[in-house]
């Protein structure tokens, strides 16, 4: 199983021992560790690219962003974008899931350009708010186990009642599904014909999720 790359976007200088705390806890861990490959900007070799040009190709190159927010902004572009607030708006262009973290209960003391980027996360991007590295730490477990059921690669329902991932109708056999027509309206009166169609039958047994 190939890992998906994640990107971990912040500040660095302001949360220097929480973006480590969480690649020592993401490598360390024996389900995450298996399923993703945390990134750092500061451990990307450096090559010809300028900074600006790396970290935004590490963003395309990325399954998923975590965003991590305080009260710093960081260095400014000529546009008056910090790389924090680049990486968010790329990952999004991109269609890329992104889990934003928030630090501290209010919004006192943060920038106002960190705090309009909160604003623009809103509900829908923002996992938690957090004070110190085990909340932080604890709340990435929670959504990215989350990710890992919604993509099918780990199940927490019965199994009999779980979709497999990547299967089509193609991979269902007609011959089958006839034969349990014709054994379930002989023995116990199923309500559809003999020649229901395939995809019928499955939404009548309710066998299928979103199509």
């Amino acid at each position: 199983m190939r890992k998906r790359r994640v990107f971990i976007s912040s500040v660095q200088q302001e949360f220097l021992a929480e973006r480590a705390g969480l690649i020592a806890f993401l490598q360390g861990d024996p389900l995450l560790g298996r399923c993703f490959e945390p990134i750092l900007f500061e451990d990307i070799p450096a090559r010809d690219q300028r900074a600006e040009e790396r970290f935004l190709r590490e963003v395309d190159r990325c399954d998923l962003l975590i965003g991590i927010y305080g009260r710093q902004y960081g260095n400014e572009n000529k546009e008056g974008l910090s790389a924090t607030e680049r990486e968010f708006i790329r990952a999004g262009e991109l269609g890329k899931p992104r889990f934003i973290f928030v630090h501290g209960r209010n919004d006192a003391e943060r920038h106002s350009k960190m705090a309009a980027l909160i604003r623009k996360a809103g509900k829908q991007l923002i996992r938690r708010r957090f004070v110190n590295t085990p909340e932080l730490t604890a709340a990435v477990y929670a959504s990215l186990i989350e990710e890992l059921e919604q993509q099918g690669i780990i199940q927490t329902g019965p199994f009999d009642a779980s979709i497999c991932p990547g299967a089509t109708l193609r991979d269902l056999s007609p011959e089958h599904a006839s034969r349990f027509l014709a054994v379930a309206t002989a023995e116990r009166n199923f309500p559809l014909p003999p020649r229901t169609p395939l995809l019928q039958l499955l939404k009548h047994l309710q066998l299928v999720v979103d199509g």
